[in-house]
Formats: C-alpha cells, sequence, structure tokens
C-alpha cells in the first residue's frame, strides 16, 4: 500500500512540472535598463518540435510606466529568424500592477510560437523600445522556451 501511494505522490508531482526547455533570467544593472543595454540570451534545442517563447520582467514598485515595449530578435549562427517587437502589459489603467509577486513583480508575455525549429544553437537578444532612455526599477529580463502543446 505505501508503494502504491509513493508511486502516486511520483506520478502527480512529475505530471505537474512545467515543460520548460530553457528559462534564464539576467539581472539589469543597477536596475536601470538603458537603451543601449541589449539583453542577451544562448540556448540550445536538441530537437525539433514546435516552441512557444516568452519574454518575462521582473520590476519594482519604481517602474515608471504601465507597459514595456521591447525589440526581440532570434536567431541561429547564419540568420535571423525571427524579428517582433513586443509590448508588455505592467499595469491595469487604475495603476494595479498584473502579474505575480508583492514588491517584485513578475510578468511573462508570449513572444509567438515558433514551428519545427530545428536542432542546434540559437541566440535571442531583447532590446527596451521605451521613449526613455533608461527605465528605472528593471530588475530582471528573461527568456523562457516551452514546448508547444500538440
Amino acid at each position: 500500500m505505501k508503494k502504491y501511494i509513493l508511486l502516486l505522490i511520483s506520478i502527480s508531482y512529475f505530471s505537474c512540472q512545467p515543460s520548460y526547455i530553457f528559462e534564464k533570467y539576467n539581472s539589469i544593472p543597477d536596475e536601470e535598463w538603458c537603451i543601449h543595454n541589449i539583453v542577451r540570451f544562448h540556448f540550445s534545442i536538441q530537437d525539433s518540435a514546435d516552441y512557444n517563447l516568452y519574454a518575462g520582467i521582473r520590476h519594482t514598485m519604481d517602474y515608471e510606466m504601465g507597459n514595456l515595449w521591447c525589440f526581440i530578435k532570434i536567431s541561429d549562427s547564419t540568420h535571423v529568424l525571427v524579428r517582433d517587437t513586443l509590448n508588455i502589459k505592467l499595469a491595469e489603467p487604475d495603476g494595479h500592477w498584473l502579474g505575480s509577486g508583492y514588491t517584485i513583480k513578475t510578468k511573462e508575455e508570449k513572444i509567438k510560437k515558433i514551428s519545427s525549429l530545428p536542432q542546434g544553437e540559437y541566440t535571442c537578444e531583447i532590446e527596451q523600445g521605451m521613449r526613455m532612455h533608461c527605465l528605472k526599477g528593471v530588475k530582471d529580463i528573461g527568456l523562457i522556451i516551452k514546448k508547444a502543446e500538440q
């Protein structure tokens, strides 16, 4: 009976695990993301499949805007595969912050689904696209890659 319960707990634990292929957040120096500070991620894809890519932001209450425009570029060793502009909504019009966390908020936004991404090495660059030269209150910028559900 104990073995059965342990097996059931193990199956439920592992079935609830996210299907992350890659997840990494890079810290922003002095919590001030300036235009010249392009955040880069290097990642590997082990098997050809469909993937969902997400950009993540962790920010403090010092962040002064309700959104964040980002320029995204994903490339392999020979050419650019994706070039996109992403608007991440961080707050409601009444000022209520979106995302998880209390004093540090985390918000993830889907960049796009990439179909049949072949096995290989890739680079993702995320650049802030706001009209302000530097954005205060930005702690980390992240990239999350999950296998797309069929």
